[in-house]
């Protein structure tokens, strides 16, 4: 091969005219790509230029962190590396400890090396691999993919494997326009009713919901993000947690069926058979008004009525 050093294109690399007959084309791209790899890292090495190894890394939002104690780690954000901040070597079917690699890059100030291995139709060996050496594999089917290495190795790519190499450090965000949250609101109303509601967090459904002159005491639990399906029993765990402290911490009144000793038991998420009346009522506010309620004595005797109401 020969570099192509034109005026119109970007500089490559090419056949010689009237290429032997036994160059078949995937020795052609591996030499290609190999030799476009050393002859920019060469220079980037040599001018004190970068080249970019682009990887993604995990980022982590803490835009619920203070007031939710959650945090979102579902975005991933591409992160460079100059490769020639950490090697300031680099050789083609170089030797590294019982392997040969297609491009070795080293470092003459540390241990730091690193293998890039080119792949046209055999990947990288398994026994390289598991060796625990730092490699790059770059699978090259075309001539572009083989020039594109000059502008960096971009590993967000599905052509390209990352082995061996160390986990970026996690990036620290604060989104601006925070993604969609729900929240388990758990309410506390001055008739001394308890219940709860899905919410979104930061919407004008919570703003309409917290602002209810009606309301003596709320808890915001279980933030996620999107709209996550909670089972009864996860609910009924929080309201047990805020109904114990409400009544029993803060000395509030409560007025509901989830702790009257008239409670048979749950008939569905919103109903509860009650014993005085012979018939199911509403969990949620029946127990206002209702010259039967019978409310627990102590916290004990609370955990245990709110126990008996739990199911699938």
């Amino acid at each position: 091969m020969v570099p192509a050093l034109g005026r119109t294109r970007k500089h490559h690399f090419k056949h010689k005219a009237g290429r032997p007959a036994d160059c078949h084309n995937e020795t052609y791209l591996h030499q290609l790509a190999k030799m476009t790899l050393f002859s920019v890292l060469s220079e980037a090495i040599r001018t004190g230029q970068p080249y970019w190894l682009t990887r993604d890394r995990p980022v982590v939002c803490s835009y619920y962190e203070e007031a939710f104690g959650f945090s979102c780690t579902a975005k991933r954000a591409p992160y460079g590396t100059d490769l020639t901040t950490m090697f300031d070597q680099v050789a083609v079917e170089a030797g590294v400890d019982g392997f040969i690699a297609d491009i070795l890059l080293s470092s003459s100030k540390s241990d730091a090396r690193m293998l890039l291995e080119i792949a046209v139709t055999h990947p990288c060996d398994e026994t390289k691999i598991s060796s625990g050496l730092p490699i790059i594999e770059i699978e090259i089917q075309n001539e572009d993919a083989a020039n594109r290495l000059r502008d960096g190795i971009d590993t967000s790519f599905r052509c390209t494997r990352c082995h061996n190499l160390p986990n970026p450090d996690t990036a620290p965000h604060l989104c601006k326009t925070p993604c969609s949250a729900n929240g388990l609101a758990l309410l506390l109303y001055k008739s001394g009713k308890v219940w709860y509601s899905e919410l979104g967090v930061g919407t004008r459904d919570e703003e309409q919901i917290l602002s209810d002159p009606h309301l003596l005491a709320h808890a915001i639990v279980d933030v996620k993000l999107g709209h996550p399906t909670r089972s009864w029993n996860t609910v009924l765990d929080h309201l047990r947690a805020f109904i114990i402290q409400q009544a029993f911490e803060n000395s509030r009144a409560i007025r509901s069926c989830l702790v009257c000793r008239n409670n048979g038991g749950r008939v569905n998420n919103h109903d509860a058979f009650c014993v005085a009346k012979g018939r199911k009522v509403w969990m949620s506010s029946s127990a206002i008004g209702c010259t039967d309620y019978d409310p627990a004595g102590d916290r004990d005797e609370a955990i245990h009525i709110l126990g008996s109401l739990g199911g699938p």
